[in-house]
């Protein structure tokens, strides 16, 4: 199966396979004393609901040959347990940017199962979705059940959750690096060393896409130990002093950048492809992404004639002395979230549908489930649990304020992150230091 839809999404024009709109109504009625014909036509409404009557609609960021090949055997599955389901039309959102994805809700047409967008605010939520269930309840049932929530109540189900570290070409270590896989920093700045030596892209940030930078910012909350770290930003006056986490993350960033590790053009926009092509022919030794992104950079080494097993993964090695008794953290980190329409004409289909969905897709995004308690893993990522220096965490949910916050100081923090080629790579790439007197300068507006 080809996963390479990432490419699809950024780049490819948005096409809808069915007219947007929500799913129709049963139109069952109520039987009740009247005449004989208004009981036979109340009969036959419940036996033509019965028989399967009810269209729900899904939205979704990939393509329609990913839809009949993925999600059709679990609209199956789910008619199943409701046979009062005829069929769930389908409209694919490839290509569909945040802001576009906005409009068709302000629009008021939209699915009734559709993508949350990232870029609305927690007060926004209500607006547009129905609420799925108790925040905390539904903390504890999924990971990451609780991060699209608005006064207690959740609006979205995270499609899956996925590791953040290293996506590596084997090929390029054992040519170029002794075969050395970075268990440390100071391993990771040897083979980037070796790579630069040799004409080889070190580290492809895509930085120009800017979705690809949030990885950055988690991880100063894996560097700081604190898994709420990213809150703490709301009453810090200055959260890129000297020795903040922050800092230390974009320190590394920054000084990727200056040594010239990073691919040569860091500005140019939807590069996603190119940088797997990139990664897949062993052309770049590494991207710092989500494990979701393995499968594709596996299916791009085989589509160049290499082998799939050419690519692997490892925790990002921010730190040295690295043991058993001073474990890398290895951030376990959301997805996507599917949300439901709050004026859906079937709203508790559509939201068991919704729960159904995103249990059930994670696998085939190269996921691992996002369920608590029976969710399973991918099985190329098994051997992360026998690193004994390795130990995995979840941070909280972030609080709303910061999505303000980052508006007020024009600075998309713990978002899509595009400060980070602005006032940390360009700078330094130019000759100068990373701009962080001017990033506490914006964030302070907060205080003022």
């Amino acid at each position: 199966m080809k996963k390479k839809w990432i490419a699809a999404i950024m780049t490819a024009a948005m096409v809808m396979t069915t007219l947007a709109g929500c799913g129709s109504s049963t139109g069952a009625a109520t039987e009740t004393d009247s005449t004989a014909a208004e009981t036979q036509e109340t009969e036959a409404a419940d036996d033509s609901t019965a028989a399967g009557d009810v269209t729900l609609s899904l939205a979704f960021h990939y393509p329609e040959d990913f839809y009949e090949e993925n999600i059709v055997p679990i609209v199956d599955e789910f008619k199943k347990l409701h046979p009062e389901l005829k069929e769930v039309k389908f409209t694919t959102l490839s290509g569909a940017s945040d802001e576009q994805q906005v409009t068709r809700l302000t629009g008021g047409q939209y699915e009734d199962v559709i993508l949350v967008p990232s870029v609305l605010l927690a007060s926004e939520l209500p607006n547009y979705f129905a609420p799925l269930g108790d925040a905390a309840e539904m903390a504890s049932k999924y990971y990451y059940g609780d991060y699209m929530q608005y006064e207690g109540q959740s609006y979205g189900i995270p499609i899956g959750i996925v590791y953040e570290g290293l996506l590596y070409n084997k090929t390029v270590l054992d040519t170029y690096c002794d075969g050395v896989v970075p268990k440390t920093l100071d391993e990771l700045y040897a083979d980037l060393e070796k790579c630069k030596e040799n004409g080889i892209t070190g580290i492809y940030t895509n930085a120009g896409s800017v979705w690809t930078m949030r990885y950055w910012d988690n991880l100063a909350i894996t560097m700081s130990g604190d898994d709420d770290y990213a809150n703490k930003i709301l009453t810090d006056q200055t959260p890129w002093a000297e020795g903040s986490s922050l800092r230390e993350a974009d320190d590394i960033l920054a000084d990727f950048a200056k040594k010239g590790y990073v691919e040569p053009d860091v500005v140019t926009a939807d590069q996603w492809d190119s940088s797997l092509t990139s990664l897949g022919g062993a052309k770049t030794a590494f991207m710092f992404t989500g494990t979701w992104a393995l499968s594709q950079a596996q299916e791009h080494a085989e589509d160049l004639g290499l082998s799939a097993d050419s690519i692997g993964f490892i925790p990002f090695p921010y730190k040295n002395d690295v043991s058993s008794d001073n474990k890398l953290r290895m951030r376990i980190a959301q997805d996507l979230f599917m949300g439901v329409n709050k004026n859906s004409e079937n709203l508790e289909l559509a939201k068991e549908f919704c729960a159904f969905f995103c249990e059930n897709i994670s696998l085939a995004l190269g996921m691992n489930e996002s369920m608590v308690d029976g969710g399973e893993n991918q099985p190329d990522l098994a051997f992360l649990q026998d690193l004994d220096y390795v130990e995995t965490y979840t941070s909280p949910a972030k609080d709303a304020k910061i999505q303000e916050m980052a508006g007020t100081a024009e600075i998309d923090v713990y978002s899509y992150d595009g400060y980070l080629l602005d006032y940390v790579m360009l700078p330094v790439m130019n000759g100068g230091e990373p701009q962080y007197d001017k990033l506490n300068e914006l964030w302070g507006k907060n205080f003022q």
